[in-house]
């Protein structure tokens, strides 16, 4: 969802303030399914040997001229510029690409990924569930279209998410998943950094099977990369 207003660029704002000196800055996510909790802004600064391991393995699948798509403080695409890999940072946010390019990214665009194409990539990264950035997920073919259309012969999307089945598991070991028109993996977000506030967005995490199925009908192929420690896991997904 873009955000005209740059008072509302949480993620640039909170980004900024930590490169500044704010150590303890942190966004306070609230959700309509969870209490309200806290992102702290050096998760966001990560190094390699810090990440997750389904995470890593990401990476390490990357190959190629890559485009790292949500990019945030630059944290992957830092590491892949590092290995000598041509690395693109995307982020809408403003304040987040003046970070990356403090930080030392070296090829840094700002834009909706949306309103981005006209070059070709054998990577494109969605990492920290970056296609949660579709919405919800019966939008996720346009945004997996776009993202094909910018791929190059025999490139790839790398993904990760979360099947936020966890939530509804009973002490019995049963689900207990509500019936609706709602999938179970889309949250309504207002996220906020200091007295600054996002106003209320879409996002969603979605379990493996489904976005296997979304992705075939974009002629998709997925392949599993890792599996994580909690219902987390890694993809990606090929021309079939």
């Amino acid at each position: 969802m873009k955000n005209d207003n740059p008072s509302t660029d949480i993620f640039g704002l909170c980004c900024k303030a930590y490169i500044d000196g704010d150590k303890k800055a942190k966004i306070t996510v609230r959700t309509d399914i969870a209490e309200t909790d806290y992102l702290p802004a050096e998760y966001l600064f990560r190094k390699f040997d810090e990440m997750p391991e389904h995470e890593q393995a990401a990476l390490l699948e990357t190959k190629g001229k890559t485009l790292d798509i949500g990019a945030c403080a630059g944290s992957h695409s830092l590491y892949l510029q590092d290995k000598g890999i041509d690395v693109t940072a995307l982020d809408i946010s403003e304040g987040c690409c003046e970070v990356m390019k403090k930080r030392g990214v070296k090829n840094v665009v700002c834009s909706d990924i949306y309103k981005y194409n006209g070059q070709k990539f054998d990577t494109i990264l969605l990492l920290m569930n970056g296609i949660g950035m579709a919405g919800t997920l019966p939008e996720l073919p346009n945004l997996l279209m776009h993202l094909k259309s910018l791929l190059a012969e025999g490139g790839q999307i790398i993904f990760d998410s979360s099947d936020l089945q966890y939530l509804y598991i009973e002490e019995d070991g049963s689900l207990n998943i509500p019936l609706g028109e709602k999938y179970y993996g889309e949250l309504v977000y207002d996220i906020s950094f200091h007295r600054q506030r996002s106003g209320k967005f879409n996002w969603f995490f979605a379990d493996p099977y489904s976005v296997e199925d979304y992705a075939a009908q974009c002629g998709l192929q997925m392949e599993f990369i890792r599996n994580g420690e909690h219902y987390d896991y890694s993809a990606k997904l090929t021309i079939g």
